[in-house]
């Protein structure tokens, strides 16, 4: 029985060490960052999550230019005729809700409180590809009067659906440091059997090793918001990120989370009229949210913190700027 059991125990230490060595080579060493080294690129979107990687030799913004202030830059189109400037009055009638969900980033808790508190009728697995868009498109889910609101990663795909005059997006979203949320990421893509994206192997190895292999997404919400899902990254396009945000996005903040609540329901005039639709929304808010997962933080000394913070240059950028924003959109919300 002893011998068994050693037996046992030597196959499965055999067995890790041929999975960690199976991503390592997979992986390889090199850091994939914006200073022009490559990784295959692919696609793959889930439900909760939309996982790039690039071929990509994006071009590292310097410190001067991430410090200027926002250029001028055309936002791409149709993105910006259907969807209406934030400083243009809520429509009901004529504007639709249409949140840009960032994975790890309070998405499915957005979801979760409007429609199970809320019963808002949300368009939200049938948008959340490509190909869910095109249908939706085709059959014109916007002008048909079955949902009440639109959620996607695809943001400017999306924006195909509203036509811009009958039917405006009003885009809004919640934000999250990108670091954070690439440790989040990490954590969850090891343990959520149900995602396409899920990884098993992540289980098994450290931040530090994912965050130098080519599995590792860069500069998600940059390219998201700039529609560069694929191509090189410049500054020009963090500019266009920029300038989608600070035009026609009510921003939200995961570190905010309760103040940026109030301005969603308040914006979109969402109503809990009754004690029990209020509870719910707070639980769902506070301390029972979708996709909860306890976890270890990185610390910012950590060689995976500067791993982490190179594959995403531009993306923090972006969030300090979407903090700065956060401030500015208070002048939104007067007090009565």
């Amino acid at each position: 029985r002893r011998t068994v059991f050693f037996s046992c125990v030597f196959l499965l230490l055999l067995l890790m060490v041929l999975l960690v060595t199976t991503f390592v080579r997979e992986s390889g060493s090199a850091i994939v960052t914006d200073d022009g080294r490559q990784q295959s690129a692919s696609a793959i979107v889930g439900h909760e999550s939309a996982h790039l990687q690039y071929n990509s030799t994006d071009t590292i913004i310097s410190s001067a230019a991430a410090a200027s202030t926002p250029s001028a830059v055309t936002i791409p189109e149709p993105f910006n005729t259907t969807i209406a400037n934030i400083n243009e009055p809520f429509e009901a009638g004529r504007d639709m809700p249409y949140f840009f969900h960032i994975p790890r980033a309070a998405g499915s808790t957005v979801k979760d409180i409007l429609g199970r508190c809320a019963y808002v009728r949300i368009a939200w697995n049938a948008t959340a590809t490509m190909e869910g868009l095109k249908h939706a498109r085709d059959t014109q889910l916007v002008q048909s009067g079955q949902v009440d609101m639109i959620t996607t990663q695809y943001l400017h795909e999306g924006a195909t659906l509203f036509d811009g005059q009958e039917h405006r997006g009003r885009c809004f979203t919640f934000m999250r440091h990108p670091i954070e949320r690439a440790v989040s990421l990490f954590h969850y893509l090891g343990i959520a059997s149900h995602e396409p994206t899920y990884d098993p192997q992540l289980r098994y190895i450290s931040i530090e090793m994912w965050a130098r292999s080519k599995r590792i997404e860069h500069n998600w919400m940059t390219r998201f918001l700039s529609n560069e899902l694929l191509g090189d990254l410049t500054p020009r396009h963090l500019e266009i990120a920029k300038a989608v945000l600070r035009q026609k996005c009510l921003v939200g903040l995961m570190e905010e989370k309760s103040e940026s609540w109030l301005r969603f329901q308040k914006f979109f005039g969402w109503q809990f009229y009754t004690q029990e639709m209020r509870e719910c929304r707070d639980e769902l808010l506070n301390w029972k949210w979708s996709g909860k997962h306890r976890h270890d933080l990185v610390p910012e000394d950590s060689p995976a913190w500067e791993l982490l913070y190179k594959q995403n240059i531009l993306d923090m950028e972006l969030y300090d700027y979407a903090r700065q924003l956060f401030v500015e959109q208070r002048s939104l919300f007067k007090s009565d």
